[in-house]
């Protein structure tokens, strides 16, 4: 076991007291679980996003767990008020004169407007259901939205009274981050998870870039194989660079070592926004520790610094891109020059000497070390997300998510000076701890090389990869399954190893991040593990109902495809083993059995089969199911395929 708060909560305050204009005093002691979640009788405060208005003197931060956003004093360090929100409050952009606040309302399919002055929510705009994140185009009065329940851009024209959605633009998967290029004429989208078979090497999550005139896709950036994740980006401010980051998995050799990266490392992709190809990419770990899920960058005026969270290890990086870029033109300092690796001249003379070497960078743990282009400092806290910088640049503002508190540091050597509470911060829970351990690469990871949040994002889901696990032999790779609902669906595995979920836990502790769980570690991350539900499908229509198609559907796999005859009851498994004609070839599996998966949250764990072959649901059938041994879909029509599929994608 190795993407976020699955123990979040929409908010449904008992007790809420006026204390001035848009500002409420929080009853702490109760709130409702949302997308299926249990009740729990504590509210967390778990800063996700910071922005910074233009005068540097007021935070706005959003509290995912707590459902709100909080407003804080930047010099006073101190919080003036909070503003109740719907769903998951993910992303947040002001306009250009602070007048107006947008905030992504994850879970409730809308962008709340907030009029800044009076402290209220003065309109919501409606978009996809699982909004991220948002950014403004202030000259053309544009808003784009992440959405990735649809993987989707929606462009939303704020000239408009009331504002309103004017197109939503296709992107590749789970978009969940979009920054707008200064001349406005391209937006730069982070698709978070890889798109395509898991039999593909070359597999990789890709940057969308989105061409503001004609409103569509204009190009893609593939990033190197493995790399999945992706989880922030920005440009820089001439508008020609565009900087992602992401993680970088080694997914193509078996899990045979921890260290030195073999299996997971950390990245820094640049991206040449006009030619839409990708410049370079960079490592952020060091040679004997990882640099953990990076969350969220952002760069100076003089596009010469880049700021990165490390919510996994709990830093910061600070990076000279300038430098950077100007060791990858070829201009090497002679002090650079002069050191060697080995006997051979360093990466950077090698580039400078033949660009094409440009490529080793991708596994190069020293580069951005040996040329002094990196530094990392303490996030002041547990879990950092969202950052931002201070108007003078002279302060980064850290939103950490476990501590509940922003960290104020010093921007230039990372020195904390402070840190502001959003509110009172219970003692944590086992579900709590739990979670903090998923997320936790620092001291629950041998030499901080992942989490388990790394592979299983988004409160415990999929990276879109497979993995070659030693546990059942060396060359079969697997692909990530989700955890949800894990303790209702043993045995663990696709090949059914493990009979128990709990004592898959302790060994996904040991085996997975290479450490000895105390009893306490194992038992607060399977009560995480297990406290993990589904999320209802956007395929369900507004009131949550199955479609027309889906219930047609329903009757086939309840019927004439035989589906229900293996995936039954209210997780749709038997929990029994099969050979439906995928087998492997591997020595250790010819009897091609595979443990029944759960279809619940089908419509989010693409890949599909046990190596992640299949694409789509459909392909499962159409493409892997010659001899027919896959229920009774062979015999049905194009339209019924259709409707089983919409019925498998609406669970």
């Amino acid at each position: 076991m190795k993407d976020t708060l699955r123990a979040s909560v929409w908010l449904v305050i008992a007790l809420i007291t006026i204390a001035g204009p848009g500002a409420i005093s929080v009853d702490e002691t109760r709130a409702r679980g949302a997308d299926g979640q249990d009740s729990t009788s504590t509210v967390y405060r778990s800063p996700t996003a910071v922005v910074v208005s233009p005068n540097g003197k007021t935070l706005y931060v959003t509290d995912r767990t707590a459902g709100r956003l909080v407003i804080l004093d930047a010099a006073g360090k101190k919080k003036r008020g909070e503003i109740a929100l719907r769903g998951k409050p993910q992303g947040a952009a002001l306009s250009a004169d602070g007048g107006t606040l947008y905030v992504a309302e994850h879970g409730a399919g809308s962008v709340a407007v907030i009029d800044s002055a009076k402290g209220e929510v003065a309109s919501r705009i409606s978009v996809g259901r699982w909004p991220a994140a948002v950014a403004v185009a202030h000259k053309t009065g544009r808003l784009y939205v992440s959405n990735r329940d649809n993987h989707t851009v929606s462009v939303i024209d704020l000239n408009q009274t009331p504002a309103k959605p004017i197109k939503q633009i296709e992107v590749i998967r789970e978009p969940v981050c979009a920054a707008v290029a200064p001349d406005e004429r391209h937006v730069v989208v982070a698709n978070q998870l890889a798109h395509g078979v898991g039999t593909d090497p070359k597999l990789a999550a890709e940057v969308s870039i989105i061409d503001t005139a004609a409103l569509a896709q204009s190009a893609t950036v593939k990033l190197p194989p493995g790399s999945t994740i992706v989880q922030s980006v920005c440009v820089s401010p001439d508008g020609k660079w565009a900087y992602a980051v992401h993680g970088l998995g080694r997914f193509n050799l078996p899990i045979t070592q921890l260290e030195r990266g073999w299996v997971n490392t950390y990245a820094l992709s640049v991206i040449d926004i006009g030619q839409g190809t990708r410049r370079a990419t960079v490592l952020l770990d060091d040679l004997s520790q990882g640099a953990a899920d990076p969350h969220s960058v952002v760069c100076s005026k003089d596009g010469r610094r880049l700021w990165i969270s490390h919510t996994g290890v709990h830093e910061i990086s600070m990076i000279d891109i300038g430098l950077v870029h100007e060791l990858l033109d070829g201009k090497v300092p002679e002090d650079l020059a002069a050191l060697k690796d080995g006997t051979r001249a360093n990466i950077w003379v090698r580039i400078a000497q033949d660009p094409s070497h440009t490529a080793e960078l991708e596994n190069h743990l020293t580069a951005l070390y040996i040329a002094g282009a990196i530094r990392r400092a303490s996030s002041g806290g547990d879990g950092p997300r969202g950052i931002a910088l201070s108007p003078d640049e002279k302060t980064l503002f850290v939103a950490n998510y476990f501590s509940g508190t922003v960290a104020v540091l010093d921007a230039a050597d990372g020195k904390l000076q402070g840190s502001i509470s959003l509110g009172p911060q219970p003692e944590p829970d086992a579900v709590r701890r739990g979670e903090f351990i998923f997320h936790d690469a620092a001291s629950h990871a041998f030499q901080r090389w992942h989490s388990c949040a790394t592979c299983h994002a988004n409160e415990g889901h999929v990276d879109g990869l497979r993995w070659d696990f030693l546990v059942d032999g060396i060359g079969n790779a697997k692909d990530t399954m989700p955890l949800v609902n894990l303790h209702k669906t043993e045995p663990m595995t696709r090949r059914g190893l493990f009979a128990s979920s709990h004592e898959r836990t302790r060994k996904g502790l040991e085996s997975t991040n290479g450490l000895v769980p105390t009893k306490q570690d194992a038992e607060d991350l399977y009560a995480y593990l297990t406290s993990l539900r589904p999320v209802p499908s956007p395929h369900l229509t507004p009131e949550g109902k199955l479609t027309k198609a889906a219930l047609r559907g329903k009757l086939l796999f309840e019927g004439k495809a035989a589906c229900a005859d293996c995936h039954v009851g209210p997780v749709f498994t038997d929990n029994e083993m099969y050979n439906v004609g995928t087998a492997s070839g591997h020595y250790q599996e010819k009897d091609g059995l595979y443990d029944t998966p759960s279809l619940l949250e089908a419509y989010r764990t693409a890949p599909y089969l046990h190596d992640g072959r299949a694409l789509t649901v459909k392909e499962v059938f159409t493409k892997h199911d010659k001899q027919g041994m896959h229920g009774e879909t062979n015999a049905l029509t194009e339209q019924e395929l259709n409707d089983l599929v919409e019925y498998l994608l609406s669970l």
